[in-house]
């Protein structure tokens, strides 16, 4: 979430701002339910999210594994909205 990884994906920060609030079209993340933010991660990821925003996130969620996206959600969802 705060580095990518080590390569394997790029910070959320990146593009959902500094405390993950959003900025501008990108939403929030930061609080939400962390089955909420598992989901759209594997929907974005298998491509079931095709629109604008899925091919922005394709990238982001190719090379994350399950258990990736599991302990991105949990930690997430910890965040202060």
């Amino acid at each position: 979430v705060k580095n990518g990884g080590s390569g394997k994906t790029i910070a959320c920060s990146t593009c959902h701002g500094d405390s993950l609030e959003g900025i501008g079209n990108v939403p929030k993340i930061a609080g939400l339910h962390p089955i909420y933010i598992a989901r759209q991660l594997l929907m974005f990821q298998n491509g079931d999210r095709a629109g604008i925003d899925g091919q922005l996130m394709k990238k982001p969620v190719a090379k994350l594994s399950e258990e990736d996206i599991v302990a991105i959600a949990a930690y997430v969802g910890t965040l202060a909205p």
